[in-house]
């Protein structure tokens, strides 16, 4: 499970978060209340009875929120896990915020688990004002790593999460830090109250109280009165101590907490800031310890030290003469020294690892390690100003599938490579050895590996793990080699490594404290990738934190009054964040992943009929706790319901059919997708060696919606999609036998093009590695080919390392045309080959292959990108009535060299095709490296019309007009030199392969955004040209469907306009579409009224920024009218996007609280809305989004206001 990072779960905590927003970056805080709710009303009216804001699981952990409750003045809180009983939450765990209630259940095992949260009224419970919460998935901690070898480091909590039996509790707060008490024998001779923290601390210093200690601290702790040098001290436990946060908002505010000769200590989920203590760690292990682990921690600036490398504090989690020690899932902000590994006199089998830590924008020591073993991976390594890993004084160091992003050293060691580049940054110590494997860099500015100079090199890279380093491999100062403990069994553990592409988004996702914290910082990459100074609002920000905490265990009210705005007095102005709606500004790095989200933003919601299942599921499929097979579900499935599928893969051995008779409706689709979010794979490897008989899945139904998991190892197609009107959106085909998913009959009675599969959209999905080993010529990425009826349509798709085409529409003589095939926004790359260096000759290797035989179909293709394909990137494949292509982009394809142009469309004779907008390039420098590709450029082949676009013909060539263009024709102007490498928003080679592109390749909604790659630039006057898709605002014209009749070849066009667009009402029931040069009929297609929550208001439709002259109309009643029938009517794009509705930003329909937190978040910086949620999000419709749009829409929300958008 994926921590869902957001500010907060409440309306309040989101207006709160965007009244303190600033642009460059501003901190999004729950405590910092700002100005912008000075006329806005509680959120949250007490009410009749308990109702549930937000819940969710997490890591061994769950937490609900909810509001008031009339007249309450107490809440007891249970939770359970599936199929047992509940227990009460300690009271300390529930607290009131100004808006909101809260409990967290900590030391949870994995599993299923429900709250329930009774109020007190008049010192009793009511039951009949209760609620309770659906299933919370909780996931275990990631116990890897040193820490766990010879012993364990989980303190005062067993290895499944739990808390032990025996453990003593102690629960602080600011308010009571030197007055909590807690029996403990510190003596030998029987319990005592010992009062204070520090005091109960000291209390196991000579061990003699052996029950373990959990100190679970709650709220913004201050300084204590008791601390030896400034800091919390733990001197000499050995029973087991856990110190841990509770909830989003635990930190330590001025002090540190230090170590020193103990064992089994576990610190997680506390905020470090401010630390001003003699020492000056934030953490600090000081000596002689031994199994320690610091998790899931925030470590912030510092007060500044003496020295001139302190200015942003000392070190955030330094460790000395310490083994046996994990440092996992933490998240350092902008640190100046994060984690110096070792002092002068260490050892080498002072064993540490450091794993899935997130280093954002910190400038050195991550970590600097002096003489000791250290294994360094999965870390995220985000925009470093000084070095990554560093090595001295014999030290060895295993940097395994890291990700490194800007950072300008990734790797070094003292005395040689690139450090023997500078004036030297190890105050002159000897070197030690860094063995590499597997990571990924990017934006370095040095990295020398051993491979490029054996005598003065930064790192030794490997193969694979299992490789050791040869002992003649030497420092250059010191002359000391490898240890390769990794190696060697009887020291290394047993850990599962993610690949380096997905580590950004797995540690942006689980990093630092739950939900990520309440303090959320975006920092500006074109700034704080290379500055070391203090980001100095920042640190403004953490000297002015407060906290918002009301009450913590009692003294609760139902008080529904606003919060108490706090002005900090070193502001002296309010400042309000302005994005603008017409064009993102925040820029995506070419391979910046797109944290994905396992708990959706709208938690799933289960119905009676919707089924549930799981890898072993053998169950009726009623709950999650009694799940059914997969198999059985879809066999039992009735429409318009879902089948949940629980985490985990489902391994099958036979083939999965859904026959025609299994279908949904058009009002009732049928549904499978991971239950909230969990990752799910359907690995069908149990089928064997490749057999055509043996699909994964055949959809030959109609009506399903295919939602969100993998599709791997079939022994043929990883789905043969045969029925109609299906949605198959955001699937991932890997690995399969033959193509990933494939449009063609199922049953060969279906003769004619009316009885295949037609109407169906396939939205941004992959397909990748698919491959048939027995001749490399049938594996395509998609296809909809042989038999394939009209309207289908791909859209957000990728393709790429296919052992055959990305996409392919062959038809044959024998079975006549195939329908017409619109593919739009898509990407096909490096086909021809896998990433498991399959292929590379006896296929087709075309990015995009458009027919087939000598038949034809007037396909389309639309803002379309094609690289680095073996042979072609686009071609006819002699179809002679191939339609159009509009705003493709083809660059670096002809892969292995033998005259396959970028364009290869010059069959598409009857009557031509159409090509508008188009680039074709070429450039050595960045194209991939693979020694088994030449590349080159070739000469592009059209026939038809060209116009505005520049193509490849020994020479660059650049057309204006619309100009017919025969095969071999030089048309246009000849340029005197091809475009540049600045025409380009990015001119760069593209990511390794290996790169999980699905992840670092996609926007949060699933769209493709490849950081702009290959696109041509706002500045460049080709910039009209090519594909477009770097501000995730994808422009697409109107969809064209074009229906070809077998038998007379005749051609019917539909016109259908791309949202958001005009919504009509009275009697103008068709919608407006933009115009064509082929006049199409306009056709409006009818869509299902909206009404926003709550009902009695109502949100209009929003409507397209760039159309001038429409009107934009506001309902405030519902649109349809009985007596003269006339409807709402709008026009959609295959259903690519949801209906544009103000307020619903987040797409799903609807406009709720979880519109208001994504708002909040758009408007603080922390996410990026696509143009669709930037203009659903326009409440003011002003052409703009800032702070007013979310007062509007919680006004709206609270019924304020009664419709949308307000426009005075």
């Amino acid at each position: 499970m994926m921590k869902n990072k957001k500010i907060g779960t409440s309306i309040l905590a989101f207006l709160l978060a965007a009244a303190t927003a600033a642009a460059g970056a501003q901190p999004v805080l729950a405590a910092d209340l700002g100005t912008v709710t000075d006329n806005v009303p509680a959120i949250v009216a007490a009410s009749a009875s308990v109702s549930v804001i937000d819940a969710s699981g997490d890591l061994e952990a769950a937490y609900a929120e909810w509001g008031a409750v009339s007249n309450a003045t107490g809440y007891n809180v249970y939770i359970k896990p599936a199929g047992g009983s509940y227990t009460q939450l300690d009271t300390m765990l529930v607290r009131q915020y100004p808006d909101r209630f809260r409990a967290d259940a900590v030391g949870l095992k994995a599993g299923s688990y429900t709250m329930k949260i009774v109020p007190v009224i008049n010192g009793k419970e009511d039951a009949s004002k209760a609620a309770e919460t659906a299933g919370l998935q909780v996931e275990a901690h990631d116990r890897s790593g040193f820490g766990f070898v010879e012993g364990t480091s989980s303190g005062a909590y067993n290895e499944d999460g739990t808390l032990k039996a025996d453990a003593i509790v102690v629960y602080v707060t600011d308010a009571n830090k030197d007055t909590v008490t807690a029996s403990i024998d510190s003596t030998g001779k029987g319990a005592t109250d010992v009062t204070g923290v520090q005091n109960i601390i000291t209390a196991y210093k000579k061990n003699k109280e052996k029950r373990p200690l959990c100190l679970r601290f709650i709220g913004n702790i201050t300084d204590p009165a008791d601390m030896p040098k400034g800091d919390l001290m733990i001197d000499t436990a050995k029973a087991g101590i856990t110190v841990e946060g509770i909830g989003t908002d635990t930190v330590f505010n001025g002090f540190g907490l230090v170590m020193k000769n103990c064992s089994n200590v576990e610190v997680r989920n506390i905020g470090f800031m401010n630390c001003n203590s003699s020492e000056g760690d934030d953490c600090g292990l000081q000596q002689g310890n031994d199994h320690i682990w610091v998790h899931n921690c925030d470590f912030f600036y510092g007060d500044a030290g003496s020295d001139a490398d302190q200015v942003k504090g000392d070190g955030a989690l330094d460790t000395k003469t310490s083994t046996y020690v994990t440092h996992s899932y933490n998240h350092f902000w902008d640190n100046g020294k994060c984690n110096l590994q070792g002092m002068k006199t260490e050892k080498e089998t002072n064993y540490v690892t450091y794993h899935h830590n997130w280093y954002d924008h910190s400038d050195s020591r991550h970590p600097r390690i002096r003489t000791c073993s250290v294994h360094s991976y999965n870390n995220y390594f985000d925009g470093n100003a000084k070095y990554g890993i560093g090595v001295t004084k014999g030290a060895s160091a295993f940097a395994e599938n890291n990700y490194f992003r800007n950072c300008k050293n990734p790797m070094m060691s003292s005395g040689q490579g690139t450090d023997a580049l500078g004036e030297g940054t190890f105050s002159g110590e000897t070197g030690g050895i860094i063995k590499a494997c597997g990571n990924y860099i990017e934006g370095a500015s040095s990295y020398i590996p051993y491979s490029q100079n054996s005598t003065s090199f930064d790192a030794y890279e490997v193969s694979s793990p299992s490789e050791k380093v040869p002992d003649s491999v030497k420092t250059v100062s010191g002359g000391t080699g490898y240890n390769n403990f990794d190696t060697d069994s009887s020291i290394m553990y047993s850990y599962k490594a993610d690949a380096a592409a997905d580590v950004p988004t797995i540690v942006t996702a689980k990093a630092g404290r739950v939900q990520g914290g309440d303090l959320q910082w975006k920092f500006d990459n074109s700034v704080d990738d290379t500055s070391y100074a203090v980001n100095q609002a920042l640190k403004d920000a953490l000297v002015n934190y407060k906290s918002s905490i009301v009450a913590i265990g009692s003294g609760f009210t139902d008080s529904t009054t606003d919060p108490v705005v706090t002005t900090e007095e070193t502001k002296t102005t309010t400042v309000t964040t302005t994005v603008s709606v017409s064009k993102d500004t925040t820029a995506t790095a070419l391979t910046t992943a797109t944290t994905k989200n396992t708990t959706p933003t709208t938690p799933d919601v289960p119905v009676a009929g919707d089924i549930f299942c799981s890898p072993a599921g053998t169950g009726s499929g009623s709950s999650e706790k009694d799940p059914a097979s997969v198999t059985d579900a879809i066999s039992k499935l009735s429409a318009g319901h879902t089948i949940y599928l629980l985490g985990g893969t489902y391994k099958f051995s036979e083939m999965i059919l859904i026959d025609a008779q299994n279908s949904g409706t058009a009002n009732a689709m049928k549904t499978i997708k991971p239950y909230n979010g969990a990752d799910v794979v359907f690995d069908f490897s149990g089928q064997g060696d490749a057999d055509g008989s043996k699909r994964g899945i055949v959809l030959d139904g109609d009506y399903w919606h295919f939602y969100d998991f993998e599709i791997t190892k079939a022994a043929d197609n990883g789905m043969l999609l045969s029925g109609n009107n299906n949605k198959i959106e955001r699937m991932v085909f890997n690995d399969n036998q033959d193509t990933g998913l494939q449009l063609s009959r199922y049953n060969t009675s279906a003769a004619t093009i009316a009885d295949w599969p037609s109407n169906n959209l396939i939205l941004n999905c992959t397909s990748k590695n698919n491959c048939d080993n027995a001749s490399m010529e049938n594996a395509d990425g998609f296809a909809a080919k042989l038999t394939c009826g009209e309207g289908n349509v791909f859209d957000g798709c990728m393709a790429y390392n296919n052992s055959d085409d990305g996409w392919d529409l062959f038809a044959k003589s024998a079975t006549g045309p195939i329908g017409v095939v619109t593919i739009q926004n898509c990407i096909a790359f490096r086909n021809g080959f896998t990433e498991f260096g399959e292929g590379y000759g006896n296929c087709d290797g075309n990015g995009f292959k458009l027919g087939g035989s000598g038949i034809g179909s007037a396909h389309i293709l639309k803002n379309c990108l094609a690289f680095e394909n073996l042979h072609c990137g686009f071609t006819d494949n002699n179809n002679p009535k191939l339609g159009s292509l509009t705003n493709c982009t083809a660059v670096n394809n002809n892969g292995e060299g033998k005259g396959k142009p970028n364009f290869s469309c010059y069959r598409c004779t009857d009557p031509g095709a159409i090509f508008e907008n188009m680039m074709s390039y070429y450039d050595d420098s960045v194209f991939m490296s693979d020694a088994k590709l030449k590349g080159g450029a070739s000469n592009d082949k059209y026939v038809g019309t060209y116009e505005n676009g520049v193509y490849y013909n020994s020479g660059y060539y650049q057309v204006d007009a619309k100009t017919a263009i025969t095969n071999g024709a030089k048309i246009g102007t000849k340029l005197s030199a091809a475009p540049a490498a600045s025409d380009f928003i990015t001119m760069a080679k593209a990511p390794e392969q290996g790169t999980d592109f699905d992840a670092v390749w996609r926007n949060a909604d699933g769209s493709l955004n490849p950081g702009g790659l290959y696109e041509t630039a706002d500045s460049s006057s080709y910039k009209t040209m090519g594909y477009h898709m770097y501000n995730g605002s994808i422009v697409v014209p109107p969809t064209t469907t074009t229906s070809t009749s077998s038998e007379q070849q005749t051609t019917t066009t539909t016109t259908t306009a791309v949202q958001p667009t005009e919504t009509t009402t009275g009697s103008e029931t068709s919608a407006k579409t933009s115009e064509t040069s082929a006049q199409p009929t306009e056709t409006a297609v009818k869509t299902s009224e909206t009404s926003a929550q709550p009902t009695e208001t109502t949100a209009a439709p929003a409507t397209s920024d760039t159309a001038d002259t429409t009107e934009h109309s506001t309902a405030t009643t519902p649109v349809s009218s009985g007596d003269s029938n006339t409807e709402t009517t709008q026009t959609t794009a295959s259903e690519v996007t949801s209906q544009s509705l103000y307020g619903d930003v987040n797409l799903d329909g609807k406009v709720d609280i979880t519109d208001a937190v994504l708002l909040n978040k758009a408007v603080a910086g922390v996410v990026t809305l696509n143009a669709s949620q930037q203009k659903n999000a326009d409440c003011m419709a002003d052409g703009e989004l800032s702070t007013n749009d979310s007062t509007v829409l919680l006004q709206f929300l609270v019924r304020i206001v009664t419709s949308l958008p307000v426009t005075e």
